[in-house]
């Protein structure tokens, strides 16, 4: 079975097909190899182990597969199973490449424009126009983001526009945020709003945390609600740091009035993980609850005539 079979019977019976996977791997299938090295790296049917997943993705390199070699390259890039490092990531990219692997260009070409040697960006822009005339939404996106920065090749903001629009129309979120922000610059907030909506409500946590920040520093109400929308939607997710971000945002009323209420709910919630700076708030809110009670109820007694307002100072210290 190829590797699409394996995750289809995968999908209907996940105990049962992870045996079978394991053992096809260990006869030798590169594409259970292949399968059985993501279940281990995602920690999906079995326990989370980045290294043993790194090795059966080497193993299936043996046979030239060049989603083995890709993956072998992610590992590296990554750092999963292995300590991170970009060079020789980008060998394994280039085997990927060689056997002629779409997205190991997008992989290669990614990691030339990270180390940020302008001598590397003539090779970055044609991994990326190659992997875009095979249809990689990514590598589109990327190619429209050159044309409109004017890097290799002299700006052209239209074609830049039209690769964004092709891109975006198939569901490519950061092709919709960029082309989003391309027609803020030109005048058409309507549709760069409905486009920053788009992407916000489709895309995942490592997006919306990336472009929350950039749409709270806007000045428009409108787009730093859809930040506070884009941070909302990483709280519910469940990581305790998003979490914690979103009640600093709601306590300070970045793009609304401020919800102290909420806010609170939401440091606990992320205090209940083990946050320790949503700990500290917690516990300083408490002691000032308290200490507003104390204050409240001494307040009520000398207004009964229970307390001399003498003493009231003195028992509070």
């Amino acid at each position: 079975m190829d590797t699409d079979r394996l995750q289809a019977r995968l999908a209907r019976n996940p105990r049962e097909a992870a045996q079978a996977i394991r053992d096809a791997a260990l006869r030798g299938s590169a594409a259970a190899q292949l399968v059985l090295g993501q279940l281990l790296l995602d920690g999906r049917g079995m326990a989370r182990d980045a290294q043993a997943g790194l090795s059966w993705f080497e193993r299936a390199t043996e046979g030239g597969d060049a989603e083995a070699w890709n993956m072998v390259g992610r590992c590296h890039e990554k750092g999963w199973g292995v300590p991170q490092d970009y060079g020789r990531a980008a060998g394994y990219f280039e085997e990927a490449i060689a056997r002629g692997h779409v997205w190991a260009k997008v992989n290669l070409a990614q990691i030339l424009m990270r180390l940020g040697d302008p001598a590397d960006r003539p090779r970055a822009f044609a991994l990326f126009r190659q992997a875009a005339g095979e249809g990689n939404l990514k590598a589109i996106n990327s190619l429209a983001r050159f044309l409109e920065e004017g890097w290799v090749v002299p700006a052209d903001p239209a074609e830049a526009a039209r690769l964004y629009g092709i891109a975006a129309d198939r569901g490519d979120h950061w092709a919709q945020f960029n082309l989003a922000t391309l027609l803020l610059r030109t005048g058409d907030r309507e549709q760069a709003i409905a486009l920053f909506t788009r992407a916000i409500a489709a895309s995942d946590t490592g997006f919306r945390r990336r472009i929350a920040p950039i749409l709270l520093d806007r000045p428009d109400a409108d787009l730093r609600r859809l930040g506070i929308d884009a941070l909302a939607r990483c709280a519910a997710a469940g990581d305790a740091n998003d979490q914690y971000r979103y009640a600093i945002t709601l306590e300070t009323g970045v793009a609304a009035a401020p919800d102290p209420r909420e806010a609170r709910a939401w440091f606990r919630r992320a205090a209940a993980q083990g946050h320790v700076e949503a700990t500290a708030r917690c516990c300083r809110a408490m002691v000032m609850r308290h200490a507003a009670r104390r204050i409240f109820r001494h307040f009520m007694r000398r207004r009964t005539g229970l307390v001399p307002a003498a003493s009231t100072l003195q028992h509070l210290r």
